[in-house]
């Protein structure tokens, strides 16, 4: 349950070599297993009966999230309270999928295995005629898979180039700006998502997915693949430079409180890193991060707080 789970041979194939820039319309293929895997009946079962985990969902209506006090008791899921945020125009997201769901998690992992991208997965219940999350975009790839009912998505061309992880996020400073100039523009597409169909929504693209004009209930569920970059490697490598012994020495408090002393104290680690990674068996770290991008379990839905250390020097 990979992703030809979702997308035909051809489309795979595509992938792998070329992972999609652009936003593009498909379907699971012929005699995939997804529909009787991920549907409606599921999402809207865990709602139902209270099974989902409370501190895995939010119930947002244009943008503004209730506290969870507002459809739990107890601290635990209550289907009355949920289905009366419902009827009220709550759209409810059901974040994490993959880590309470085990269809769900089957196939997150399947994918995960294929393209070495850590891949999760979350849910999203709209009623007729509302709408959660507003103008945004995502930091990683998604895959929306329409279970129920029909789904707008407005979406605009990148703003910023390359968004990851917490830089130029659409919540924080500066992607914010950027997100508050997007809004006035006309979108460059837009898609009456219907069931069955698949959008591929590579990062970047500032979208506004809303249910307003529709007259039936929405759900659908986004599966994030997470991106491999050359940061992550970057970063990869220099966990692995600890069994450089000099870069685990100790900096005496005087070299790191005065400024010139810990401008020498920088170059000196840029330079004994630079040259541990000279040193490096390629093939043997290759190995290892190859495994570590195939089974690294700690992929979840996330919001990114704002960074500043070298904010400065990305900013064009």
């Amino acid at each position: 349950m990979s992703l030809s789970t979702l997308f035909d041979e051809v489309t795979v194939s595509d992938m792998m070599s070329a992972w999609p820039s652009k936003p593009a319309l498909h379907a699971p293929p012929d005699g995939s297993r997804l529909p009787g895997i991920v549907n409606a009946e599921l999402l809207n079962g865990y709602l139902d009966t209270g099974t989902a985990p409370a501190e895995q969902l939010v119930v947002i209506k244009d943008g503004a999230a209730l506290h969870s006090r507002a459809y739990t008791t107890d601290g635990y899921l209550d289907p009355g309270k949920v289905a009366k945020w419902r009827s009220r125009g709550y759209t409810i997201q059901l974040r994490n999928l993959h880590r309470w769901c085990p269809q769900v998690h089957a196939i997150c992992a399947a994918i995960q295995d294929e393209t070495g991208y850590g891949t999760y997965a979350t849910g999203f219940v709209t009623p007729a005629g509302g709408q959660g999350l507003h103008h945004h975009w995502d930091q990683n790839m998604g895959f929306v898979y329409q279970l129920a009912g029909r789904k707008t998505w407005q979406i605009w061309e990148p703003g910023v180039e390359e968004p990851h992880r917490e830089q130029f996020a659409s919540n924080t400073w500066p992607g914010s700006d950027v997100l508050d100039r997007m809004k006035s523009m006309r979108p460059d597409f837009e898609f009456d998502l219907g069931p069955g169909q698949i959008l591929v929504l590579p990062r970047g693209w500032m979208h506004n997915p809303h249910a307003r004009s529709q007259t039936e209930e929405s759900v659908h569920v986004t599966f994030v693949a997470r991106e491999r970059t050359g940061y992550w490697i970057a970063g990869k490598l220099a966990q692995a430079a600890l069994t450089s012994t000099p870069l685990r020495r100790v900096i005496s408090p005087a070299s790191v409180v005065d400024p010139a002393a810990f401008a020498a104290q920088v170059a000196d680690a840029r330079d004994m890193l630079t040259d541990w990674l000279t040193g490096a068996d390629v093939k043997a770290l290759a190995a290892e991060l190859l495994q570590a991008a195939r089974t690294e379990p700690n992929v979840d839905y996330v919001s990114h707080a704002p960074s500043q250390i070298g904010q400065h020097h990305s900013i064009r």
